[in-house]
């Protein structure tokens, strides 16, 4: 019998094992193969979020061409399409946007977009198959935008206003005559509530004349003037002053003679609200009519917005979509102008007015761009400065030689927000400052600027810090920290602020001419809490020079300082 080796013996017993190493090897591949596919479904996710990463990013960016899109058609660089006053030029003020028309579905959009939202297709061309969107190429499928844009106020919907009078300076009512026989002037105001004037214009009215006498009444020897104040309450607290005249006249129970009220200007605005008269001309009822009573008719519209809410949603490939929102201020003034033409904000100490006494000279304050609108051509701060300025007019004695349209007056109360004190007006300056540093149009004192902003447009902004010399053509908004002198030839289209102790000045030969405002505010810089100091204003010499209020220059100066974003956020 043969006995098994050891080595023998060990192979018999690893029969059972044989195939071992083919199940290893199987489970080791069938690992590598879920790794692999792992790997791959890995890499192919990856690529699919980096493509959809792209997507979004175009699509963000989509939403903020947008909104710099929007930015363009708010200040003017893009006509509408068609023309909203077709028998006036793309430059006209009637085809200019502003806030109002940017959110009123008639004239935001064009004709046949049925869009409930205002979109501002009468500005840019949406697509002709996916009309809810503007495309950026070829395929508005592959990039484009949409724009909705929103009154986050709800200004132009609602507005709420107070009356109240002030006539020949006696307060509401004016009494005159003598003994048993008088006759007295009232005016009854009216307040008006929420009043709707999302569709546009509204009729309402803002009170009512009253006559009254007693015995057989009195005679009006001289016109008179007042004052009606309209005060607005909603959607912002604003004031405007709606000036007129009483035409002198005999009053009894039954009769006013030739009385009758005129107003200065038809048409009032505030803060974007028009309210207009329907005429000049107020016919008074006698006692026996009406009781004495005639009302003020007018129409209004809604306040314009200073802020618009701009919804701006971007799309891109494969469906992606962004959603941005901007808040745009109208303007760093938020949209109250100063409220005469050449307005004179200070104390009396050392008050200077010196209009010049030749037919050369021109002051207005009629509109040019908006017809039977009218402002004060020289507004004060306190009732001595303004005799003052009547005086120097000559309007209580022989009349002024020049030309002088409408009546000066203080407006001490409709003053806007930064003019109301040194510390506001040197908040603006400062802005101003930086605006025109930034646009590379500040000059330090004991430089000239060679020019000032553009003429032709009425556009730009020029800072000079100290005194400033004025000649030639320019336009927009100048600022002048020192003396300003307007000297020789010069045209300007815009607004002028003056805020150095020595003011305004005209001199020299040559033809001058202001269409916008001017203000002369002078303060100490270093020393706010000391108030403003005394407005100086002066022509010398033997040019012509008119001064002219126009609210398009203004318009065109103001866009240096206008629709700015406040900040932008991602929905």
């Amino acid at each position: 019998m043969k006995v098994p080796t050891c080595k023998e013996e060990l192979k018999a017993n690893r029969k059972d094992e044989q195939g071992a190493a083919m199940v290893m090897v199987l489970l080791v591949v069938f690992l590598l193969l879920v790794a692999c596919a792992g790997l791959i479904l890995e890499s192919a996710l990856n690529s699919a979020n980096v493509t959809d990463a792209v997507a979004e990013q175009q699509a963000y960016h989509a939403a903020e061409s947008g909104i710099q899109r929007t930015l363009d058609v708010l200040r003017g660089n893009v006509p509408p399409n068609p023309l909203l006053d077709s028998s006036e030029s793309a430059s006209h003020l009637n085809n200019k946007i502003d806030y109002s028309k940017a959110l009123a579905l008639a004239t935001s959009n064009s004709p046949g977009d049925t869009s409930t939202v205002p979109r501002l297709s009468r500005w840019v061309t949406y697509d002709g198959t996916l009309t809810d969107r503007i495309p950026l190429g070829p395929n508005a499928n592959e990039l484009a935008y949409s724009i909705e844009l929103i009154d986050p106020d709800n200004a132009g919907s609602l507005l709420s206003f107070q009356m109240s009078a002030n006539i020949n300076g006696m307060g509401n009512s004016y009494t005159f005559g003598s003994g048993g026989n008088t006759a007295t002037i009232s005016f009854v105001s009216n307040s008006v509530t929420d009043l709707n004037t999302s569709a546009g214009s509204v009729n309402t009215n803002l009170g009512y004349f009253k006559v009254a006498t007693t015995g057989s009444g009195a005679t009006l020897p001289d016109d008179i003037r007042f004052v009606l104040d309209f005060r607005m309450t909603k959607p912002y607290s604003a004031l405007r002053s709606i000036r007129g005249s009483i035409y002198k006249g005999t009053f009894t129970n039954n009769s006013v003679g030739t009385a009758s009220v005129q107003f200065d200007s038809i048409v009032n605005e505030l803060m974007g609200c028009d309210v207009t008269f329907p005429s000049r001309t107020l016919n008074l009822n006698p006692p026996n009519t009406s009781g004495g009573n005639t009302t003020a008719n007018v129409s209004v519209t809604g306040a314009e917005p200073i802020r618009i809410l701009v919804r701006s949603t971007g799309f891109g490939p494969r469906g992606a979509s962004k959603q941005l929102e901007a808040v745009v201020r109208k303007s760093l003034f938020d949209g109250l102008r100063a409220p005469a033409t050449l307005m004179l904000v200070g104390d009396t100490p050392n008050f200077n007015f010196s209009p010049g006494n030749s037919a050369n000279v021109a002051y207005s304050g009629e509109d040019v761009a908006i017809p039977n609108t009218i402002i004060p051509p020289v507004g004060t701060t306190n009732d001595t400065n303004l005799n003052t300025v009547w005086n120097e007019f000559n309007l209580n004695g022989s009349g002024f030689k020049g030309d002088l349209t409408g009546l000066p007056a203080n407006v001490n109360d409709e003053l806007p927000a930064w003019l109301r004190s040194t510390y506001n007006l040197d908040s603006v300056v400062r802005a101003l400052r930086e605006a025109a540093q930034l646009a590379g149009r500040y000059f330090p004192s004991g430089t000239n600027p060679g020019h000032f902003g553009n003429g032709a447009t009425g556009t730009g902004i020029t800072f000079c810090d100290g005194d400033c010399q004025l000649s030639g053509s320019g336009g927009g908004i100048l600022i002048s920290t020192g003396k300003l002198t307007l000297k020789g030839n010069f045209t300007f289209n815009g607004m002028i602020i003056v805020t150095g102790p020595d003011g305004l000045l005209r001199n020299g030969g040559g033809n001058g001419t202001l269409q916008g405002n001017a203000v002369v505010a002078p303060y100490d810089p270093n020393n706010l809490a000391a108030g403003f100091m005394s407005p100086k204003y002066a022509i010398t010499g033997g040019g012509n020079s008119t001064m002219v209020y126009n609210s398009s220059s203004l318009n065109n100066g103001l866009v240096a300082v206008s629709n700015f974003v406040l900040g932008v956020a991602e929905k």
